[in-house]
């Protein structure tokens, strides 16, 4: 069912405060402008709706594979980066298709019920793949919802729908809820949301990563109001929002866990798991891997002993048909590629040569094959 986007017309309002670096979080109401979205930032029945604030390179498609390892315009992906961006929640790499994710948060132990709230994610498990969105604001048994790929192909959409429609939703890091705060307690002390003083040089950045743009600092004395502890790359950041409505972030302490899962560094991907690198074939999330001896993920042809296997642009191995530089090729469910052989797929018959390649237009062992290499 194609359903229209819903549309609201917001009034944007102005603020500026005389401290240069700050926006302390803002009480019922109040409108934020960051660059061509506006948005309302408010509790109780106010939303929360950001617009369409994806990435310009995943919205474009020139990146098609986005950080969290999902294909960029889904809704998968659209959901990982409001997670990261907003309620400050970094949802482990290639999660899985959206009609898996409230089974696997709910086997790692993360709330999902039937209870909407403001930053929880929407879940369903309607049509092949299943939906996930983004909860902008909860109207009784009615919640707005802002999504990619639903309704307009591969675009921003924000829509009102009844609560009972989804299959669920999951609770990974809500805005509110829980005396206003939820997801994972912040250990060592700190506050999830607060103020906090300088007592060093802290540059200000506009990614949670040591090495993005810094836009500033903050000396010894200075105080920040933050909105969100965001975990990532072994560091606790302080976020809040500048007065432009651009979020920030300052490097607070290191986070005392191991290094597990997945992690990308100089763009390249790699998997550990209780603190070592994987190497080899692993299994993850219900799909296979393959990663080189020092750790590297593979992507595309890997030979492996007597067999060629195709990994993914995502890392994902490859099986069934696959097309490569317009010639086919079949990998076993096994990801081993077929060669000098026939095979049988539904109810037709088709015959690959050494390299692999799918014969076509020609006559093998006596039989003609067609253009589209079945048997005749």
């Amino acid at each position: 069912m194609k359903i229209s986007p819903f549309t609201v017309t917001e009034t944007g309002v102005s603020f500026r405060k005389s401290v240069k670096k700050v926006v302390p979080f803002l009480a019922v109401g109040l409108m934020l402008v960051a660059g061509d979205s506006v948005y309302a930032y408010s509790g109780g029945n106010g939303s929360f709706a950001r617009g369409d604030d994806y990435p310009l390179h995943y919205k474009n498609g020139s990146v098609e594979i986005d950080q969290w390892r999902m294909y960029s315009r889904q809704c998968t992906s659209f959901v990982a980066f409001r997670l990261s961006s907003v309620n400050g929640f970094e949802i482990p790499p290639g999660y899985g298709n959206a009609n898996e994710w409230g089974y696997r948060a709910r086997r790692e132990g993360y709330r999902v019920d039937s209870k909407p709230e403001v930053g929880s994610i929407a879940w369903s498990t309607e049509d092949y793949y299943g939906h996930v969105a983004w909860v902008s604001n909860v109207m009784g048994d009615q919640i707005e919802i802002e999504e990619y790929n639903y309704g307009v192909r591969e675009r921003y959409n924000r829509r009102i729908v009844k609560a009972s429609s989804m299959t669920g939703f999951i609770h990974f890091k809500d805005l509110v809820g829980n005396d206003g705060r939820t997801g994972s307690p912040i250990e060592s002390g700190l506050a999830s949301s607060g103020t906090h003083t300088f007592t060093q040089k802290s540059a200000i950045r506009n990614q949670p990563s040591s090495t993005a743009q810094v836009i500033d600092y903050y000396y010894p004395g200075e105080n920040v109001s933050y909105d969100q502890i965001v975990e990532k790359e072994g560091y606790k950041w302080l976020s809040y929002l500048s007065y432009s409505g651009t979020r920030r972030y300052v490097q607070y302490t290191e986070t005392e866990s191991v290094e597990n899962g997945w992690k990308k560094q100089n763009g390249i991907w790699n998997y550990r798991e209780n603190g070592k690198l994987a190497t080899g074939w692993k299994k993850i999330n219900g799909s296979w891997y393959h990663f080189k001896e020092n750790g590297t993920m593979s992507t595309g042809w890997v030979k492996d002993g007597s067999h060629w296997y195709y990994l993914k642009a995502s890392g994902e191995m490859q099986t069934g048909w696959l097309k490569e530089n317009g010639t086919w090729y079949y990998l076993e469910s096994s990801g081993a590629m077929k060669s000098s052989q026939w095979f049988q797929v539904g109810e037709k018959s088709y015959y690959v040569n050494a390299s692999g390649a799918l014969a076509v237009n020609t006559t093998v062992d006596g039989y003609r094959v067609d253009s589209n290499g079945a048997r005749i």
